[in-house]
């Protein structure tokens, strides 16, 4: 199934920056999995189907309609929450490795913080899955600092944003001179400058500090990067933030992720997407003075 047979079947469903989202992969159906997980709770995890799991504690599933992608040879990414939605929200992203049998798991809430109840959290948690033959691997994926002092350009089709890896601990957000020149053609509205008292937008300023914010990034395989960034300074500035997980592929310049959150129209949101990516120098960003944190 296509995205727009899938969209045909739902038209509620929102599909924000899906235009480079691949085919969903559907591979999976059918198969079960035991999952051995770090922090001490094992899950089943069985596809009933292309769109339905079953998932939980063994003997507790529950049943979800799941989005699959892959990314890499036997290497998928199933994202999934609760349904009907529940306070505090609960969205489950599993990286299946089943060629190393690994998996990680980044498990977003949302209603967690009493002030900002729109705040994103993220829980990355590590594990593996059980052999056929009932034997647990020792090793695991794991937090790596190989993206620290880098940038890509991701475009998501209807503009493009380079996240900048500031560190290890923190990520933040460029605009490439083609981003601008986009933004200034399709939606000035967006630019820093704003616009003027008729309405035509104003010279645009480089920002004088960067925005930044909270990253994770885990090593999945040699050039496949799990990465986890968060909204929380968005979320307290304008009420809502989202918590994005991506799983990049750094050989073919391509990853998929979800966005859990809310969107711009204060909607509850949690689909998956696409983008390519081109590598960029951010070094004028990364020497910006930071905004939020001491590094």
């Amino acid at each position: 199934m296509n995205m727009a047979d899938e969209k045909k079947l739902n038209p509620d469903k929102y599909e924000g920056l899906s235009i480079f989202r691949p085919p969903l992969c559907f591979e999976l159906a059918g198969k079960e999995f035991t999952l051995v997980m770090d922090d001490g709770y094992d899950k089943h995890l069985k596809f009933i189907d292309e769109r339905t799991l079953a998932y939980g504690d063994p003997g507790k599933e529950l049943c979800y309609e799941y989005d699959c992608l892959k990314m890499d040879d036997r290497c998928y990414f199933v994202n999934f929450e609760e349904r009907p939605l529940k306070t505090p929200r609960h969205g489950i992203t599993l990286i299946l490795d089943t060629r190393e049998y690994l998996v990680t798991a980044a498990e977003a809430r949302l209603g967690l913080d009493p002030k900002f109840p729109r705040m994103p959290h993220v829980d990355i948690i590590f594990g593996a899955i059980e052999k056929p033959d009932g034997t647990i691997p020792h090793l695991r994926h794991g937090y790596t600092e190989d993206l620290a002092g880098k940038s890509i350009d991701w475009n998501y089709g209807s503009f493009n944003i380079a996240h900048v890896y500031q560190t290890e601990r923190y990520y933040r957000v460029a605009f490439t001179p083609r981003a601008l020149e986009r933004i200034r053609k399709n939606n000035p509205a967006m630019m820093a400058g704003g616009t003027d008292e008729e309405g035509k937008p104003k010279k645009y300023e480089p920002p004088k500090a960067a925005y930044e914010d909270y990253m994770s990034a885990v090593k999945i395989r040699d050039g496949l990067y799990a990465v986890s960034l968060l909204e929380t300074n968005l979320c307290r500035r304008n009420g809502h933030g989202n918590s994005l997980f991506f799983l990049m592929n750094l050989k073919e310049m391509h990853d998929v992720g979800r966005s859990f959150g809310t969107n711009g129209e204060g909607e509850d949101e949690n689909y998956t997407f696409g983008a390519f990516g081109a590598w960029y120098d951010a070094s004028g960003v990364m020497e910006m003075p930071g905004m939020y944190y001491i590094s």
